[in-house]
Parts: C-alpha cells; sequence; structure tokens
C-alpha cells in the first residue's frame, strides 16, 4: 500500500516537472520573440521605398524646337460623354482637352458645375477617403476667356475660384496644370481617384473622378503663379532625372547649350515632381529643362 502511494507520489512529481519545463520553454520563446526595434521597423519600411537609381543625363546640346498651343477643356462638350442624368441634374467634374475621364498630373484641367445658380457661390469638396479640401467656387460676371490660369494647387488650396457662366445651366472655370502639393499628389496617386462634391444650399452634387500618373516624359512651367517653378512628370518612379540651365542662341537657330547642372529630382510614386528654379537661371536668354528625346518650347524664367 505505501509503495503504490510512493509511485503515485512520484507520477505527481514528473507530470509537474514536465509542466514547469514546458512553461519555462514557452517563456523563453516569448522572451526570445522580441518585438522589433525602432531602428528595423525604419529599416524594414525604408526596403519598400522605391530606391533612386540614375536616369538619363543632360545633353550638352539640342535644338529648341517650337509648338502651338494645342486645345482647351470644355465644360458643355462633355456633357454628351458624361452619363445622361449629368446633363439633366446639378453635377460637378473636372474636365481635360480629352474630356471628363483623362485627368493626369500636370495636364490643363478645369472645374465645371451644372444645374447650379450664377447667383450664389459653391462649395466644392475634394477627398481622397482620408483628406479633404474645400473651396469656395464663385460665379463671376463676365466671359470665359482662358487667357489666364488659376494656381496649380486649385481645389487644395482653400482659395476662392471663379467660375462663369458658358450657358446651358453650365458655370466652368478658368483652366489650370493640376499639381496639388505633393502629399495631396501622392496620396491621389495611391488611391487612383477623387470624390469632387458641391454644394449650393439645398442643391447637391458629387462625382467620383478618376485620376492618373503621367507616362511620357515632360516638363513645363507652372503656370498661374508668381513662383519660378519647373514640372518634371512621366519618367518611371524611382529615376532621378538632372535639371540643366541652357543658354539659347541668339537669331533663329533654336540651339541651346548646357551651361550647368541646376538640380534634380527624383520620381514619386504619382511620377510628378516640381523643381525650384533659383534667381540665377532667370533670363530670358536662358531656359530650363530636363534629358527629352525631343525639346520644344524649352521653359525661360
Amino acid at each position: 500500500m505505501k509503495r503504490r502511494q510512493l509511485a503515485g507520489w512520484l507520477v505527481l512529481l514528473s507530470i509537474a516537472a514536465a509542466g514547469c519545463g514546458s512553461a519555462a520553454q514557452d517563456a523563453t520563446r516569448r522572451t526570445n520573440a522580441t518585438p522589433r526595434s525602432a531602428a528595423e521597423s525604419r529599416q524594414a519600411a525604408d526596403a519598400r521605398k522605391p530606391k533612386p537609381h540614375k536616369g538619363p543625363k543632360l545633353q550638352g546640346k539640342f535644338r529648341n524646337l517650337a509648338a502651338g498651343d494645342g486645345d482647351a477643356p470644355e465644360c458643355r462638350r462633355d456633357l454628351s460623354s458624361l452619363p445622361a442624368g449629368f446633363a439633366t441634374s446639378p453635377a460637378v467634374w473636372m474636365s481635360t482637352v480629352q474630356g471628363p475621364s483623362k485627368l493626369v498630373f500636370s495636364g490643363e484641367n478645369a472645374l465645371c458645375l451644372h444645374g447650379f445658380t450664377a447667383e450664389r457661390a459653391v462649395t466644392v469638396t475634394v477627398s481622397d477617403g482620408r483628406h479633404g479640401y474645400t473651396t469656395t467656387a464663385q460665379p463671376t460676371a463676365g466671359k470665359l476667356t482662358f487667357d489666364r490660369y488659376e494656381p496649380p494647387e486649385s481645389l487644395f488650396n482653400d482659395a476662392r475660384l471663379r467660375v462663369y457662366d458658358i450657358g446651358s445651366d453650365v458655370m466652368q472655370s478658368e483652366t489650370w496644370d493640376f499639381v496639388p502639393q505633393s502629399a495631396a499628389r501622392e496620396s491621389l496617386a495611391a488611391a487612383g481617384h477623387f470624390t469632387i462634391s458641391a454644394t449650393q444650399g439645398s442643391t447637391t452634387a458629387s462625382y467620383k473622378q478618376s485620376v492618373a500618373v503621367p507616362t511620357n516624359p515632360e516638363r513645363a512651367r507652372l503656370r498661374g503663379e508668381s513662383k519660378r517653378r519647373l514640372v518634371v512628370d512621366g519618367f518611371k518612379q524611382g529615376d532621378t532625372i538632372p535639371v540643366g540651365l541652357y543658354r539659347l542662341a541668339a537669331g533663329a537657330s533654336g540651339q541651346a547649350t548646357l551651361v550647368r547642372q541646376l538640380g534634380n529630382v527624383v520620381m514619386p510614386r504619382s511620377r510628378t515632381a516640381v523643381f525650384a528654379v533659383p534667381q540665377s537661371a532667370a533670363g530670358s536668354t536662358y531656359c530650363v529643362t530636363v534629358p527629352l528625346a525631343a525639346q520644344y518650347n524649352c521653359p525661360s524664367f
């Protein structure tokens, strides 16, 4: 009887020891599985970012070719390509030269409103799902002339935007180069679209506006502002693009010769970058550009 009791105690002791060993192993596993340090987390995040890599080189010389102005956005023309309800009810959208569904960063665009009275201001809000920006569209007397440009951050800068009655119950703004500030630009590039809504008293409208990144390398002076800024777009994400200062030859030869490199830009996800041109590069005898297969209308500052 005593031997059976002793054997039972030994079994219980062995089970308890095994349990302690398992708990110790679990504790060791939990201790070893320590969370990542802040430095490791930053390194992992950096590894996911596209690393800058070399892009094209600046040309020593090129011929500066001339090109005329193209077409302009036309809100009334868009009504025939938008869903049927747009022509019969309040509506808001962005127009481009190619129509309402071709909005691209750095492209020329305009705000369109249909079914709103020209007697009162319209509150316009754009949202990418995480951030919202509100602007006042102000009906303005006179005709739409296309002889001036709104700032490139329009609709994202809280400034008033003038709109004009162009007939057929449609109001349209002057055009601008669609280059929102960097944070908004990258957020929109990730989303691929944004919601634009308009409110005037009890009259409301909204539209899911698609937005695309440019794919053809280009550069241009940003219009509608007093700053000296060059927009560079269409190069591959991660490419490092040099920006050069060129001297323009006198006469009609169109010859441009590299003076020096001013700096460079790295293409972000939006494939659209803005370069601040220094005062030393200003003047009609100079122009500022990046490597392109053909150089048209090299921008002077």
